[in-house]
């Protein structure tokens, strides 16, 4: 890449990011949106803490790690895709929605893996939470302004959630069989 470009590009990201400063600071840092977020990130993981079996908790935190992971990346897909973006996030340093893909996703699939111990059982508590989270949660972001859709449909996350929980649940029964 020439030189020129990449001094061009970087200008315009230096630019943006002070723009976004300036957003977060004066409008959304304590903000009710940004209240949320902080209370959802803080809560669930109380939550969790009070009611995780502490007999299982390696097996229950990988899945929450991995769910977490893939949650990652598919948000920074999707936002450099423009499919999606947040009005709202809880630290300047992040453009992604963390309190979503640090706790409410690793949080939600971690319960799902701790109470649903049969392939069937999971997947049935799977799909429900995953039209929860499609046409309940996601809808109320919405209304909230804490999630802007571009060129997205909120339906479209609904095989991806289930994706997700069928792949962390395989991977950790899989890694368990392994080292038994």
């Amino acid at each position: 890449m020439p030189v020129e470009k990449m001094n061009e590009m970087l200008g315009l990201y230096k630019a943006y990011m002070e723009i976004r400063d300036d957003i977060f600071f004066e409008h959304v840092l304590f903000s009710y949106q940004w209240w949320i977020l902080l209370f959802i990130i803080v809560g669930l993981w109380i939550l969790w803490g009070v009611i995780v079996d502490k007999n299982r908790i390696v097996s229950i935190l990988l899945v929450g790690l991995l769910t977490s992971i893939i949650a990652i990346v598919l948000d920074d897909i999707g936002l450099n895709l423009m499919l999606w973006d947040y009005p709202y996030w809880i630290t300047p340093f992040t453009s992604r929605m963390d309190p979503v893909n640090i706790a409410i996703i690793p949080v939600s699939y971690m319960l799902v893996y701790q109470y649903m111990r049969t392939w069937k059982a999971y997947a049935i508590m799977l799909v429900m939470a995953s039209l929860f989270a499609t046409f309940i949660a996601e809808p109320i972001f919405i209304k909230l302004n804490m999630y802007l859709i571009l060129q997205w449909k909120y339906w479209y996350s609904l095989p991806f959630y289930i994706a997700i929980g069928i792949s962390a649940k395989w991977f950790v029964d899989k890694l368990k069989r392994n080292s038994a």
